[in-house]
């Protein structure tokens, strides 16, 4: 089997798999038949009995052609990996093993799984039958431990068909761009992160609009344009106008890793970002995600470049 080496899109096409190196032993029912044709020639050329060297040759020629048979499963196979878009830490992501190319021709193959959600379980094997029409992708289920680039673990593969004589075995490896974002870590914001329309004098805060909301008392220091004159000509009172804040005038949320102190866990700082990030995606808020080396404004795709910035934090 050859690598797949069409140029492929990230979304729409699977990640091309690298084959290892085969190994090709006989099964047990393949070792009884080559110790049977062993025992045939000795037999033949011990008594001189023309038929067992017959059965002899016939047999050894039947375990050739098995042989070939079995090789024959990976030749001209192509297959590839398709990745969930999405993937956090923590959860089973179900990878697809796509066929690409086959020839039209039916394999039956065993890959061998680890279920990683149970201790103590030994790998097991578990079968892929390629139809030579309507060729049905695999899901293989694998446990994201990390956030970071998704780490496809290696695949056994092997084949004892059609006749179960011998075991022709490999290992798909992947090498994937894909990304595991981390696990959304729920919290109660920290108060220096609170959103506009609570007091937070740390953050400055948008003033004035065109729509006259109240009146409130004069501060020291504040522009006398914003002085209701007329007020203070009918009752000598320096009052401030205060004006509605218009929609859009609002300042995006913050989401910023300030907001936690400097000695935070990498691991557990990117969780508790991350579940502020989907919080936003949710109520359709505008934020702005200000990370150490990075700050990602409200722009086309900002969840997957927060999320992506997260996972490589």
């Amino acid at each position: 089997m050859l690598p797949f080496r069409k140029p492929i899109h990230p979304e729409k096409q699977p990640e091309p798999v690298a084959v290892g190196r085969f190994r090709l032993r006989p099964t047990r029912f393949g070792a009884g038949m080559l110790a049977a044709v062993v025992v045939l020639w000795l037999v033949g050329l011990q008594y001189q009995v023309n038929l067992a060297y017959a059965i002899s040759f016939w047999l050894l020629g039947f375990v050739c052609v098995a042989v070939l048979l079995n090789m024959r499963q990976f030749s001209a196979l192509k297959v590839g990996l398709r990745v969930p878009q999405e993937v956090f830490a923590g959860t089973e992501a179900q990878l697809a093993l796509d066929v690409v190319e086959h020839r039209g021709r039916s394999r039956w193959l065993w890959l061998q799984v680890d279920n990683q959600t149970v201790e103590n379980t030994l790998p097991r094997w578990l079968d892929w039958r390629i139809d030579a029409k309507r060729p049905e992708p695999f899901v293989w289920q694998v446990v994201m431990l990390r956030r970071g680039y998704l780490h496809v673990p290696e695949l056994q593969v092997a084949s004892i068909a059609p006749f179960g004589l011998s075991m022709l075995q490999t290992a798909w490896h992947w090498q994937t761009e894909s990304l595991v974002y981390p696990a959304p870590i729920e919290h109660k914001v920290p108060q220096a992160a609170l959103p506009d329309g609570e007091e937070d004098p740390a953050r400055p805060r948008i003033q004035g609009g065109d729509e006259l909301a109240y009146l409130q008392e004069h501060q020291p220091g504040m522009s006398l344009q914003h002085v209701a004159w007329k007020t203070y000509a009918k009752t000598g009172e320096m009052l401030d106008k205060r004006f509605e804040e218009p929609q859009a005038a609002v300042r995006n949320m913050v989401i910023s890793y300030r907001d936690y102190p400097a000695q935070a866990d990498k691991d557990r700082l990117a969780g508790m970002l991350c579940y502020r990030v989907l919080e936003a995606e949710k109520t359709k808020l505008p934020y702005i995600l200000e990370l150490p080396q990075r700050t990602i404004p409200p722009q086309k795709g900002q969840r997957e470049m927060a999320l992506a910035a997260l996972a490589l934090l």
